[in-house]
């Protein structure tokens, strides 16, 4: 059982409303990939994550302007959740990221946002109840170049979760850890030659 206690909420300042810049890359990883993911007795921060040995996410570049992270609630009385959106834009139209859609359609993912405050991330789906890519749409035209990514849970879970940016996992990219400020994990080891 929670323990949450019935707490005021005041208005965070005078620009609380103001939209809030995003890191421009969505981090990805599959679920099964998780070892340890906990949320705190109020259920929205989480307290411990981490990934299995040898596992990483990924980092998708997204078009700042285009990413939009957020929860709907739905339910009837007594069955009301939250269902967790996370779209964006990716510009170009190339093989490998064809190759990540076509690989990761049917994918049970987790997605994590860096905001421009650089100390919260946000998290979206959970271990129950992932990120589906329910849309995946490139155009390729006179307008424009780039791929439409639509991901979100099917099943409705707890709210958007919060994390410590000390918790989120480097990814398989140096210069991409680099610009977020992860830690960028040393090289792996190499295999004895037995000799």
């Amino acid at each position: 059982m929670t323990t949450y206690s019935f707490v005021s909420v005041p208005k965070k300042g005078s620009n609380a409303g103001r939209p809030k810049g995003k890191r421009p890359y969505v981090i990805l990883f599959d679920w099964k990939d998780v070892a340890t993911y906990t949320r705190d007795e109020k259920g929205v921060k989480v307290s411990d994550f981490a990934l299995k040995a040898g596992a990483h996410p990924i980092a998708v570049y997204a078009t700042d302007s285009t990413i939009k992270a957020y929860h709907t609630s739905e339910g009837d009385d007594d069955a009301r959740g939250y269902i967790h959106h996370v779209e964006f834009e990716h510009p170009g139209t190339s093989l490998e990221f064809d190759e990540f859609t076509n690989n990761n359609i049917n994918s049970n993912l987790g997605a994590i946002l860096i905001g421009c405050d650089n100390t919260l991330a946000k998290i979206f789906g959970t271990p129950s109840t992932p990120l589906k890519m329910v849309k995946s749409d490139s155009d390729d035209s006179k307008d424009s170049d780039k791929n439409i990514i639509n991901l979100a849970t099917t099943l409705r879970t707890g709210t958007t979760g919060y994390m410590d940016k000390s918790l989120v996992p480097s990814t398989d990219d140096a210069g991409i850890n680099s610009e977020l400020g992860l830690p960028t994990p040393p090289p792996p080891a190499e295999k004895a030659s037995g000799l």
